[in-house]
């Protein structure tokens, strides 16, 4: 297997996302926090919409644990409308574009234009669109709180492209226009890779101590936003260099 488990896309993006969110919470409401890592958490599954047996499919995210879990297993019931959603409405749709003004030379399949620049600007743009409409059909509205929750999807989406470059199988990043890929070393689909283990506890780590040190220590946000930022940095480029060796 050349990609990375749902769990494992769920808790990187969620602690990634957590970890520049933090030094911010107390200027967000509650609604709003709630509709940004509602984003994250789809989006963190959403390009693997093109694989069948993919995790978004499901209403529960096997292997996730303790408050992470919780928090799935809320929002998890969603899950397989968004897959369906995008696999059905979206990715199906543009695959059959790319594949007739290619003249069949591009073809539907796992880690194809869903697994792209051009993949997320569509699902986001197109998953945005379907939730406002269904939620003016409700009478619901609530532009700001679609607007980060948008925000998150795509920030996830593009989250799980990176995590993905890290494997064999590699990112096109700039398909169809190139199917160049970039890829790394991570050896995927179980436990046995601690580095994707130590990565995501490395990052959950930084998030709840940029959290304690805004909130119980009482740094100015400035000052956390800039330790948050460099962390995450950090982080992802330790990761990035360790996955390629």
């Amino acid at each position: 297997m050349r990609a990375l488990r749902g769990d494992q896309h769920v808790l990187i993006t969620l602690f990634s996302g957590g970890l520049l969110l933090a030094p911010h919470v107390a200027l967000l409401a509650p609604g709003e926090v709630a509709a940004l890592l509602f984003g994250l958490f789809v989006g963190s599954l959403a390009p693997d919409a093109d694989a069948t047996d993919a995790a978004i499919f499901h209403t529960r995210v096997p292997g996730l644990r303790g408050v992470t879990r919780r928090i799935a297993d809320v929002t998890g019931g969603v899950l397989p409308i968004f897959g369906y959603l995008i696999r059905y409405g979206e990715y199906y749709p543009a695959a059959g574009v790319f594949w007739f003004l290619s003249r069949g030379r591009l073809k539907a399949g796992h880690r194809g234009v869903l697994h792209s620049l051009l993949g997320v600007v569509l699902i986001t743009a197109l998953t945005g669109l379907y939730m406002g409409v269904a939620l003016r059909l409700l009478g619901w509205s609530a532009p700001a709180l679609l607007a980060l929750g948008v925000a998150g999807f795509a920030a996830g989406a593009l989250l799980h492209l990176a995590e993905d470059s890290c494997t064999p199988g590699g990112i096109a990043w700039l398909y169809p226009l190139s199917e160049r890929r970039i890829r790394g070393r991570l050896r995927t689909g179980g436990r046995s890779d601690l580095r994707t283990r130590f990565f995501a506890t490395a990052l959950g780590a930084a998030m709840w101590g940029c959290v304690l040190l805004r909130f119980w220590l009482g740094a100015p946000a400035d000052t956390v936003t800039q330790v948050s930022v460099f962390l995450f940095c950090a982080l992802w480029t330790f990761f990035w260099l360790a996955a390629r060796s």
